[in-house]
């Protein structure tokens, strides 16, 4: 006694239909939850960006001539959904692509979103997109900020900064510590 061919060819088509609904699904819930995730990574950068511009503004009004940083600290998320992210500073003024703030999955490189940083044309600040350093920090609370072009989201402590070296203007972001903290 065969299996007729019928039979065969219609659990074949039922099962082919099963997996691709399965894939489709899959695909569909993929593709919302990183849009979902590309709306909070806009948000964070954005967030920076707007306070990376205030704290530089107000070390242009201030004219602050000592090589003592004004920044601010930022409470960001520690993840996104379950998900850590990385804030990254860039500089394509050489491209014509301007500064801006760019945060992203530190899993996707394909999930991310960005933030201008709106500066006046011939700012002359010079903005710390690359390498690492360390600024110290005498008055108020003390401590250091820990710079780098690119941090961690969520950590304890990330801040935005800004100072006047000379005549030399700088910004970035980095890490605050405590002094023995």
């Amino acid at each position: 006694m065969g299996i007729p061919l019928k039979h065969l060819v219609g659990t074949a088509t039922i099962m082919s239909l099963i997996i691709a609904s399965g894939l489709s699904y899959s695909v569909f819930t993929s593709y919302i939850e990183a849009e979902v995730l590309r709306r909070q990574l806009n948000q964070v950068a954005e967030h920076v960006a707007l306070n990376l511009v205030e704290v530089v503004s107000l070390v242009n009004f201030s004219n602050y001539s000592s090589v003592e940083p004004i920044f601010k600290v930022l409470k960001l998320p520690k993840d996104l959904g379950g998900r850590s992210y990385i804030i990254e500073l860039v500089n394509e003024t050489s491209r014509g692509g301007g500064c801006y703030v760019r945060a992203r999955l530190a899993t996707r490189g394909d999930v991310y979103a960005s933030s201008p940083i709106l500066l006046g044309q011939g700012s002359g600040l010079e903005l710390k997109t690359e390498g690492e350093g360390t600024i110290e920090v005498q008055e108020g609370a003390g401590g250091t900020i820990q710079w780098s072009g690119k941090v961690y989201g969520g950590v304890e402590g990330f801040t935005v900064w800004g100072l006047m070296n000379g005549t030399r203007q700088e910004a970035g972001i980095g890490i605050w510590k405590r002094e023995g903290g």
